[in-house]
């Protein structure tokens, strides 16, 4: 059965609440463009399709509105979208059933050139031909023909030269729309979505989180407005959850599974209202630990909400509460993991099933299977630097560099204003900086965008760079920000050699960058692992070295200090570890691990302790830093070396991670300045010709 109606005979349909929406239907998502290219159709007399009601004598969950209970309701299954926004245009406002994303108020009309757009400041301010299509259309032709003495000269002129097309748009309201009609009271309303989808197929069909939200409003009536409520709330702290989500949530806590079938379509009303009292105080908290512990202002730092599925159904199954510190810990740790590998990529609803089935289970500490989930499909959990090149800032691992700077007490580089206000869990400033502004790469003739819009070319800022530092080349301004506002280069993982700030030098930077954004974020994510436990570049990755061998950029030394061949301290020992780091300083930089043998073989560092007073990492650290000071410089020490320890089968290892000087760094030896510098997997010291020679192209200065 169909019917033809107007344009204004529906709106007025939909305005008595004849016309309703049914509870499954998603909101509104029409754009801009959208709504501009309907009413251009309209206007050119275009087919803009058919129309879709659900005729039923049944009271039926409908939104905005109440269904007929003595009479027949219309329900829209094809068109919201079209009504929607008609109805907006004529009456300057929403229907009742409208939720969804932004109306639009703001469309105008050419007169003269007949060209629908939004409004343009610059464009229409101050030209009378264009017409504003909301105040026209709710006035109509004939109200503004009666005040056309009202109007000034110009406009009344425009008007009366063009008023065959004010007279079309007026006709748009008489535009007419077949009405095909589904009847009938033995449809389910299973059976009226799959229609909807047929003859939607064009447009985005309805998912099955969509027919659940249906199901669940169908037995549980007030189901919709109790998780939009819920939903705006978490908006307010940056968590801008949807109903899917909700749903998938709701689902896991009530039956275990988030598949939306099967069991969940037989789960009793109470059952479901029991797991929402349960859920709501579960995602809560788990928002809290976000934003206040994790770092995770909201959702704009996570690639995918899933990630927060299996967390939120735990959580409401232990009562709201993480069971135990370490849970909690490893739980974020997690987090930041599946988000940063895509755990949730591809076969996303049957890896989020398989994940939700162990946080449902018996388990009180599923992170371990979580955890092994993602190493089993990627292999590894350890950033390197090829997986940061030519990541851009919508990118995983531009999200975690994001919180990893917050972590690093990230602040203003030109205020000095933090970027993160942990205690409010919010963030204080989302500007990406370019370090290395694209007009003075393309002054040195480089112009691969991709390269310039890496994330590793990219810094936070609170609020927009000064406008004298905005196309300023590093050498100019970096030097300034490491005056004002000490560490705040280091926390965003800049590197401190100088040489690579200099345009020249661009590929380099981003080379360097990348491995320090990739060393910060793996120590960042192994640093939520239990005190007891906590290793800051995780086991895996310290095997990787160890595996790996000696190379151009790796060493291994047995010990800082003790001669293991007679049994003594020897302080020719650590003169040797200082010419390795200082040979890695002069180069490219490189890692040190004290502690292991040269076949990569762990020989642990309790040899080394035995000689301190303290004789525990704390000593072994306080020696080795008096010894950097002492041999290297202060400013070596502390700009560009990285000491951390580390526990191997029970053995202690010191890694030394060393970044590339922004300085020619010499050793001072039996009354000499040796300059040395790794050449292959070895240590050479540089006679003084050649040691000029390559300080003079290195750093541009000589010896």
């Amino acid at each position: 059965m169909h019917e033809v109606k107007s344009i204004q005979d529906l709106l007025n349909q939909i305005g008595r609440d004849e016309i309703l929406l049914p509870e499954f239907q998603r909101g509104y998502v029409w754009n801009r463009t959208q709504v501009r290219g309907l009413m251009q159709s309209l206007y050119r007399k275009h087919p803009t399709g058919h129309l879709l009601v659900w005729r039923t004598y049944k009271p039926s969950l409908v939104r905005g509105g109440e269904a007929a209970r003595d009479g027949h309701s219309l329900l829209l299954l094809d068109g919201q979208q079209r009504l929607t926004t008609l109805y907006v245009l004529f009456n300057g406002k929403a229907p009742r059933f409208y939720e969804g994303e932004s109306l639009f108020f703001d469309l105008h009309f050419n007169l003269q050139t007949e060209e629908f757009r939004f409004w343009q400041k610059s464009r229409m301010e101050n030209n009378p031909a264009w017409v504003g299509v909301h105040e026209f259309l709710r006035e109509g032709l004939n109200a503004l023909l009666e005040r056309l003495d009202q109007l000034d000269g110009q406009r009344r002129t425009i008007i009366q030269q063009n008023l065959a097309r004010l007279s079309r748009l007026d006709m748009v309201r008489d535009y007419t729309y077949t009405v095909d009609q589904v009847s009938g009271d033995n449809y389910r309303v299973e059976e009226v979505v799959e229609i909807f989808n047929r003859v939607n197929s064009k447009g985005t069909p309805l998912k099955k989180a969509d027919l659940a939200l249906a199901h669940v409003c169908t037995i549980w009536p007030e189901a919709r407005a109790e998780l939009r409520a819920f939903a705006s709330g978490t908006k307010e702290r940056g968590f801008d959850v949807d109903l899917n989500f909700l749903v998938r949530c709701l689902a896991g806590v009530a039956t275990s599974s988030v598949l939306l079938e099967g069991s969940f379509l037989k789960t009793p009303a109470g059952v479901l209202q029991a797991a929402w009292k349960m859920m709501q105080p579960a995602f809560e908290h788990l928002v809290s630990v976000l934003r206040h512990e994790a770092f995770i202002g909201g959702l704009d730092d996570l690639p995918t909400n899933y990630v927060l599925v299996p967390a939120t159904i735990y959580l409401a199954r232990q009562g709201g509460q993480f069971p135990t510190d370490a849970v909690r810990r490893r739980f974020i740790r997690w987090i930041h993991l599946a988000g940063l590998w895509a755990r949730y990529s591809g076969s996303a609803e049957t890896k989020l099933q398989q994940d939700v089935a162990l946080v449902a289970g018996q388990d009180i500490d599923p992170t371990h299977e979580l955890e092994a989930a993602i190493l089993r499909e990627r292999g590894r959990v350890i950033l390197e630097e090829g997986d940061l090149d030519r990541a851009r800032i919508d990118s995983a691992v531009a999200r975690l560099s994001r919180v990893v700077a917050r972590h690093r007490d990230a602040r203003d580089w030109f205020t000095g204003v933090r970027i993160y206000d942990a205690v409010g869990g919010k963030s204080l400033g989302e500007e990406r900086h370019y370090i290395f502004p694209r007009k003075v790469l393309e002054q040195f003739g480089f112009g691969d965008t991709t390269r310039i819009n890496a994330v590793a070319n990219r810094a936070l800022l609170g609020q927009r760079a000064p406008r004298e530092y905005r196309g300023a080349s590093p050498t100019e301004y970096l030097p300034e920000v490491a005056e004002n506002q000490p560490g705040a280069l280091r926390a965003q993982s800049v590197p401190m050699d100088r040489t690579l700030w200099k345009p020249e030098h661009f590929l380099d930077f981003l080379a360097a960058r990348r491995r320090l954004l990739a060393q910060a974020m793996n120590e960042f994510i192994a640093g939520w692992v239990p005190e007891a436990k906590r290793d800051p570049r995780d086991e895996q990755g310290v095997r990787a070295l160890l595996a790996a061998g000696e190379s151009g950029s790796l060493e291994f030394k047995s010990s800082l200090r003790w001669d293991r061949r007679v049994e003594q301290v020897n302080k020719a020992i650590e003169h040797m570890v200082v010419k390795t780091l200082a040979a890695f300083l002069n180069a490219t930089g490189g890692t040190l691990l004290i502690g292991v043998d040269d076949g990569g073989i762990p020989v642990g560092l309790a040899a080394d302790y035995g000689t301190f007073k303290k004789k525990d990492r704390d000593g072994f650290e306080s020696h080795l830093q008096a010894i950097l000071v002492r041999d290297l410089g202060e400013s070596a020490a502390s700009s560009f070396l990285t000491v951390n320890f580390h526990a191997i089968d029970g053995s202690d290892i010191c890694q030394v991670t060393v970044e590339r000087s922004d300085h020619p760094i010499y050793v001072e030896y039996q009354n000499d300045a040796i300059f040395y510098l790794r050449v292959g997997n070895g240590t050479r010291a540089l006679p003084v010709d050649e040691a000029v020679k390559y300080v003079g192209q290195r750093w541009g200065k000589t010896a």
